[in-house]
């Protein structure tokens, strides 16, 4: 007679270090009126008393977040310091009596180019804390928006035309200009050629068609687009290259050029009101420091040692349970099987 023993031992779950909680220390903040924060592109951490796990999550995406508003503190310092520098450069220059130098517009180049490289490095986690227009960006890829001269639906209305839009290292799209459409249907139908390119198409109020994409299928554009027409809107033939627009033009999107004081004076009026976005998106920073510090106080006092204790109960019972089921339906088919075996034994006998 062969008879077989099976061993069935219990499961167990065993929490290490759960006593132990998470130490996060957001950036000291000064006094400020956290009123500021409403209406500023600063996304909040959102909070709610759901125990344990949800307190870990929000823990978690704070320290994220604290990190991110630190990069984006730093890059605005930079851009400050190099904005200030260029408003100096042109100052000098606008109340010399004398032509413009050209190591000023070199000079005034120099600290534009350290106010992109500043911009372009911060990061987090892959994507920019700062947009072009200088506003602290967290949780949401930056998008970019331009124009291409002469693409609007109310120019050359009443011809219908066949245009051909080459985007660099995005691709080539055909749209048809069907004078029969609306406006409304027409840029529908622009919009949903340019999807598969990484683009989407909208209208503005003066009949522009604007073109939306991430800020790397922007920057591959390298800020120009050939354009084929039918002699309406654009000369047939050979392609044109044109000079796309952005909407709204940032501080990335400059080039100084210095022909004359009056090119020097719309230069400055820009630079003063980068420097006062510079000021608005820190001030904006400070507030949402002293909010995050309170959500976050919040969320490590709701992680306390009872939830985990409570946790570990839970999943004591659903162990218990679990186990319980499995030796029952075991000593089930054993019993089973013994009566088939004892059956073939009186058979064999």
């Amino acid at each position: 007679m062969v008879t077989s023993t099976s061993e069935v031992r219990t499961q167990s779950i065993n929490f290490a270090n759960a006593s132990k909680k998470a130490a996060i220390v957001p950036s000291a903040a000064d006094t400020i009126d956290t009123k500021k924060i409403a209406g500023s592109n600063l996304k909040q951490l959102s909070y709610q008393q759901d125990g344990y796990t949800v307190s870990k999550t929000l823990l978690a995406k704070g320290q994220q977040q604290v990190t991110s508003v630190q990069i984006a503190k730093q890059a605005l310092g930079v851009v400050g310091r190099d904005l200030q520098a260029i408003k100096k450069i042109l100052s000098t220059e606008l109340i010399a009596q004398r032509a413009v130098s050209p190591s000023a517009q070199n000079n005034a180049n120099h600290h534009l180019d350290s106010i992109k490289h500043a911009l372009n490095n911060a990061k987090s986690d892959g994507l920019r804390v700062i947009d072009a227009e200088l506003k602290v960006n967290i949780d949401r890829p930056i998008t970019r928006t331009f124009s291409v001269p002469g693409l609007n639906v109310q120019r050359q209305r009443e011809h219908s035309e066949l245009i051909k839009l080459s985007f660099q290292q995005l691709g080539t799209v055909v749209v048809n200009m069907d004078a029969k459409l609306s406006d409304k249907a027409l840029v529908s139908q622009i919009d949903r050629h340019v999807i598969p390119f990484g683009l989407r198409a909208s209208q503005q109020d003066n009949g522009d068609i604007v073109f939306r994409t991430n800020e790397q299928g922007f920057q591959g554009l390298e800020g120009k687009v050939q354009v084929i027409g039918q002699g309406h809107r654009y000369p047939a033939g050979q392609a044109n290259t044109l000079t796309i627009k952005p909407e709204p033009e940032g501080i990335e999107d400059s080039q100084f050029t210095f022909n004359n004081r009056e090119q020097i004076r719309d230069t400055l009026v820009k630079v003063n009101q980068h420097l006062r976005q510079v000021q608005q998106s820190l001030d904006d920073i400070k507030a949402y420091q002293a909010v995050l510090a309170k959500q976050m106080a919040d969320a490590k006092a709701n992680t306390s040692l009872g939830d985990v204790k409570q946790l570990e109960e839970k999943l004591s019972q659903l162990s218990g349970a679990g186990n319980q089921q499995f030796s029952a339906t075991y000593r089930s088919l054993a019993a089973q099987a013994n009566v088939h075996r004892h059956t073939v034994v009186a058979l064999l006998k």
